[in-house]
């Protein structure tokens, strides 16, 4: 190809499979990223489940939820369960989360820390509240590993490596491990700002729930703790496109 202008020869290249565009690099690691999301959650839900802390020489702690969910316009949670906490409402929007406990004697909300633990929880707040890796993270492409993965054995994941887009997030650093073809999330990793990772996190019991094959158990392990974790267990989840904006707003949560 010689005496072909440098461009030609990159456009060559990029039409044979030989390389890709920047651009498009970017745009599959979005599109992985967002398919993943979707694999554990719709884009609007209502869910139940139940949240249990375990952690050596303690008692277990158990919890019940109501959790709406709607992309782009708020995440509500209700402790249904223990009857101390029935009633405790809990509002993520815009990336600000907020309290609400009727039997304070106020209808003032309490604005708390994404980054803080769920009620006692390994998992944080942001971690319950906004489940949403593609707004909160630049995400690239890391290549593949293999994953022993207790429900499907021996897997060839795609690795997905996040950064922060702001320091107001959960975790400085996140990496992901997806199954290629449905993009199904399977394990996570999430690091500190010093670099220092710090929570792991899988994905198991797949069943049909929502109209697709979705992880139904979510198993957050503390790294600087290893006596402790949090499993989360998904017991009914439906997509709800219909859910109204208003259920998201701050006077709906404190009514």
């Amino acid at each position: 190809m010689k005496g072909r202008p440098v461009s030609t020869v990159v456009a060559l290249l990029v039409l044979f499979g030989c390389i890709q565009p920047l651009g498009a690099q970017a745009r599959s690691a979005e599109q992985i990223i967002r398919h993943a999301e979707q694999s554990v959650f719709p884009d609007a839900f209502v869910m139940r489940a139940t949240l249990v802390t375990r952690e050596s020489g303690k008692e277990s702690t158990r919890m019940e939820m109501a959790v709406s969910f709607k992309r782009n316009v708020g995440s509500r949670i209700e402790l249904l369960q223990p009857p101390r906490s029935r009633g405790i409402r809990f509002l993520q929007k815009q990336a600000a989360l907020w309290l609400f406990n009727p039997q304070a004697g106020t209808n003032q909300a309490i604005r708390l820390s994404p980054k803080a633990a769920f009620q006692g929880s390994v998992f944080s707040n942001s971690d319950v509240g906004d489940p949403q890796y593609s707004t909160d993270y630049t995400m690239s492409l890391r290549g593949t590993e293999m994953l022993d993965h207790p429900d499907l054995g021996s897997v060839t994941a795609a690795v997905l490596e996040g950064t922060a887009r702001d320091a107001a997030v959960a975790y400085s650093k996140v990496k992901l491990w997806v199954r290629p073809g449905d993009d199904m999330l399977l394990k996570g990793e999430y690091y500190a700002k010093s670099g220092l990772l710090f929570k792991r996190v899988l994905f198991t019991r797949i069943v049909e729930m929502a109209g697709r094959e979705r992880p139904t158990v979510i198993r957050m392990a503390s790294l600087d703790q290893p006596d402790r974790e949090s499993v989360l267990t998904i017991t009914s989840l439906e997509d709800r496109p219909d859910l109204p904006d208003a259920l998201f707003n701050l006077s709906a949560l404190t009514r």
